[in-house]
């Protein structure tokens, strides 16, 4: 009985599932065999012990992990394409909860002039303008298989390779940078775009108080990334990308003057694209 309170309760449902069944035939045939010998062992009752310690473990895993699957789901469905949050609930170890360090590109935008653009209009048309601005990026993140990890304000920041591995994320981070930009403009909203992309290693997972917290990303890099976006009206460019990024996708950017940046003793290797 405990065998299959833990067979169940540690595996998988399916896996648990059809173990269970093996362990209740194993079960069935021993009472058999001990009949044809002569040997009167009655087996009943720990064949009904095993069914009902089966169910009731079954119902308790299912209810853990459907709770798991849901709550995967109501944090991660806005932020990811429906099949990376599929993936996540198929497999929920992909998920390093408590902060991990991973090798990631990092993607940050704000929109220009925002200030300005709030004072000269009403609320409720600033409010649909940025609505309309953040689902093109979002959509255009989540095209390119990576994360809105979080909007503030006019800004948002998303990661490329975290939770779930994406090859190529570099490429796929200045995919993504070109056509944010290329659809803003597009969209006849009348704003412009401004992204830094920067790529390196940053502790990724679940982080703030104990009542309160998000999935988000914490590092130098990181930094960076943010302060490459605000670069970019100084170098009198849309986009910025890291040396880290650049030096690693397979694309042909153009270089610019080094740029000095907020916290950096050195000014930075800067490119955009070509």
């Amino acid at each position: 009985m405990s065998l299959t309170w833990l067979v169940i309760h540690y595996l998988n449902i399916v896996k648990g599932v059809s173990i269970v069944i093996i362990l209740l035939f194993t079960t069935s045939l021993l009472e058999a065999y001990s009949v044809s010998k002569g040997v009167l062992l009655d087996f009943t009752w720990t064949f009904v012990c095993q069914i009902l310690v089966s169910t009731i473990a079954f119902y308790l895993s299912y209810k853990k992990q459907h709770k798991l699957r849901q709550q995967i789901k109501k944090q991660f469905e806005h932020y990811l394409d429906p099949r990376q949050v599929k993936e996540l609930q198929d497999n929920p170890d992909l998920l390093k909860l408590g902060g991990e360090k991973r090798y990631c590109t990092f993607l940050f935008t704000d929109v220009r002039g925002f200030t300005s653009l709030s004072e000269t209009l009403e609320p409720e048309e600033v409010t649909e303008i940025m609505n309309k601005a953040l689902t093109i990026q979002a959509n255009a993140v989540k095209k390119y298989e990576g994360m809105v990890d979080k909007y503030i304000g006019d800004a948002m920041m998303a990661i490329f390779n975290a939770p779930i591995d994406l090859d190529n994320h570099e490429d796929a981070a200045i995919l993504c940078a070109k056509e944010i930009q290329d659809k803003v403009k597009l969209s006849g909203l009348g704003i412009e775009i401004g992204v830094g992309v920067n790529t390196g290693f940053a502790v990724i997972g679940n982080m703030g108080s104990d009542t309160r917290f998000d999935y988000t990303a914490i590092g130098d890099c990181v930094n960076v990334a943010a302060r490459l976006e605000s670069g970019t009206k100084e170098a009198g460019v849309d986009l910025l990308i890291g040396h880290e990024t650049a030096k690693s996708c397979n694309f042909k950017l153009k270089s610019l003057e080094d740029l000095k940046v907020k916290g950096k003793a050195k000014a930075l290797k800067v490119y955009t694209w070509n």
